[in-house]
């Protein structure tokens, strides 16, 4: 694995992860205001997890937006090394992103389950559509092991 430049890679993934965290948001507030009349319903058990309870609508935005964008570069970063520097072929990293996301979520709803706000949150569809915005905007955004492949003079470069 020494032929692929995991720095390059990762970054990508970061800057990919950031793009998803604003489709994310886009997505959950835009699905959330149709569903259920509050366009903030998918980031205020976030931000609760943070300061505990965000009674106002900005607090809970701004709070809200900053967690899925600090997790959505996370995870980002991480797909691209661990994972996507394995990948030759688009096709196999756009099913393979949004599965990862959904996993993600899954950990990250499991740990909300214990409040009281995210267990409204962590079964509902809003998310979940989020997340898989999220995944498919992550998969265009990382590269393909091809792009970011170094000639290091093996034979298998």
């Amino acid at each position: 694995m020494t032929e692929v430049n995991g720095l390059r890679l990762a970054y990508r993934g970061f800057i990919a992860g950031l793009a998803g965290g604003y489709a994310w948001a886009a997505i959950a507030m835009a699905v959330s205001a149709l569903a259920t009349g509050d366009p903030l319903f998918a980031l205020r058990p976030m931000a609760a997890a943070i300061i505990g309870s965000a009674d106002g609508d900005a607090l809970a935005f701004v709070l809200g937006f900053a967690a899925i964008q600090l997790g959505g570069a996370v995870i980002g970063m991480l797909f691209a090394y661990f994972f996507a520097r394995f990948f030759t072929v688009r096709a196999t990293l756009t099913v393979a992103a949004p599965v990862v996301a959904l996993l993600a979520w899954g950990l990250i709803a499991a740990a909300f389950t214990r409040e009281a706000d995210g267990a409204a949150l962590a079964g509902h569809a809003v998310p979940v559509l989020a997340t898989l915005g999220y995944g498919v905007l992550l998969a265009a955004g990382v590269p393909v092991r091809s792009e970011v492949t170094r000639y290091s003079g093996s034979p298998s470069t």
